[in-house]
């Protein structure tokens, strides 16, 4: 009798110890996808208006790809930093959270879309063009967003030689 109420703590502890894992890695995803939505909001009300004016419109389409790097590196920084010591895990459920639905007039996103033309490209070659550059864009946003949470990993201590004097 003793046997079953300990294995039955123990259990409840390793799915409570579950259950905060999963709340912290939720919570930091929330707060990459709230800095994201900052970073995009202030960028598309101020930012863009004043570049349109300094640069010339041929050029304004490649800057807004490279703000949008920056804004999902801050989205993945932010997440790896709040969901520490757990950054990779926390920064694949933010891009899978942003994977799941199209951001396209806010972000060049749009993973279900990519499924679908992958599914074209195979009964027609003639989306493979189209499909090549939808990866690389794809690759470069989300990887974009996981170079931002590794720049938020803890920093390790130098390691010694271990000579002393």
């Amino acid at each position: 009798m003793c046997e079953i109420k300990l294995s039955t703590a123990a259990s409840s502890r390793r799915i409570q110890g579950f259950l905060v894992v999963c709340a912290r890695l939720l919570t930091a995803a929330v707060a990459g996808w709230t800095v994201l939505a900052t970073t995009k909001l202030v960028v598309l009300l101020c930012t863009t208006r004043i570049l349109a004016l300094i640069m010339s419109p041929d050029l304004l389409p490649s800057l807004l790809v490279v703000i949008d790097m920056g804004a999902l590196a801050a989205c993945g920084w932010m997440a790896g930093r709040v969901g520490r010591p757990r950054v990779w895990p926390t920064a694949i459920l933010a891009a899978a959270g942003l994977s799941l639905y199209d951001f396209t007039p806010y972000l060049p996103l749009n993973v279900p879309w990519v499924f679908r033309l992958a599914k074209n490209t195979f009964s027609d070659s003639r989306y493979v063009s189209g499909l090549s550059a939808t990866l690389t864009i794809h690759a470069l946003m989300l990887g974009s967003l996981f170079a931002g949470a590794q720049l938020s990993r803890p920093r390790r201590a130098p390691m010694e030689l271990g000579i002393r004097r």
